[in-house]
């Protein structure tokens, strides 16, 4: 695939190891925003559930972004467990404190500034390894998968949860025009948008037991959440690239906002969770 048209060279999410503070709490902002949201709860406690968290553990949580994972994570795992949350962010990093400060209680969380690529830990470090909503936007996300299985310890277990790239709903009156959205969408902001369909494959060729999938599918409802304002900048990666005229852009937009006006507007992703057991 030539350079101009390499997976992925619009995430937002590719490479936040540089950013600076202002465009960090942006980006936070919003995964704070879908954190909050009714399904995106009832999700998270699930697939920690499916993935038996519990107290006394050590766990990773790798990409952690502003912490929402960590938090809960921490929850579960006292007392006496500890969770890590790790970022190649530090900008993250520091407003994941701040999260943590003002609404974290449980387990002590220890922040570390970590390229899941090449995780700072010994072999064996934790007992659960999870990374949730990151793989997708990851170069090279193998190696990260490869680091993931080497920190986890012997009978610990390793976790994936991941967005699927072609999997985005949401109400809009034009079927075809949105078809090349949603596509456009996931071929230019996100770097691997089918990786999560590869996951148990992958961990099978690693070795791992007991490997199970869970899919899971997140719904909002009305204007200006999460997935809504996803939709938004699904229109705008499209037009941006070229898969739909700027015209079109603006025809889909205003279908967009008239069916947010129009009542019982709902959008959503498919995830897909997948988490299995090192041997001992």
């Amino acid at each position: 695939m030539p350079a101009e048209q390499e997976l992925g060279r619009l995430s937002q999410w590719r490479d936040t190891s540089g950013l600076d503070i202002a465009k960090a709490r942006e980006l936070a902002e919003r995964l704070e925003l879908r954190a909050k949201a009714e399904d995106e709860i009832r999700t998270r406690e699930a697939y920690l559930d499916l993935l038996g968290v519990h107290a006394g553990e050590r766990v990773l949580d790798v990409g952690c972004g502003s912490g929402v994972v960590t938090r809960a994570i921490a929850r579960r795992v006292a007392p006496g467990g500890a969770v890590v949350g790790a970022d190649p962010s530090p900008a993250f990093l520091e407003i994941a404190k701040q999260y943590a400060d003002a609404r974290a209680a449980g387990a002590p969380i220890e922040w570390r500034v970590a390229d899941c690529r090449e995780l700072p830990f010994p072999d064996g470090s934790f007992d659960v390894v999870l990374a949730a909503t990151v793989l997708a936007h990851v170069p090279g996300a193998e190696s990260a998968l490869d680091e993931m299985v080497r920190v986890t310890r012997r009978g610990g277990r390793l976790a994936v949860f991941d967005f699927d790239g072609d999997s985005f709903l949401f109400s809009h009156p034009d079927r075809a025009l949105t078809r090349r959205i949603v596509a456009a969408m996931s071929d230019h902001a996100a770097v691997n948008p089918w990786f999560a369909r590869a996951i148990p494959a992958l961990l099978a060729t690693l070795g791992f037991v007991d490997i199970r999938t869970r899919a899971f599918m997140p719904l909002e409802s009305g204007p200006g959440t999460f997935y809504a304002g996803l939709a938004e900048r699904a229109g705008q990666v499209a037009a941006q690239t070229g898969a739909i005229t700027e015209a079109e852009h603006a025809r889909w937009l205003d279908g967009l906002k008239a069916a947010e006006k129009a009542g019982g507007f709902v959008a959503g992703r498919l995830h897909l969770f997948t988490w299995a057991q090192k041997p001992a």
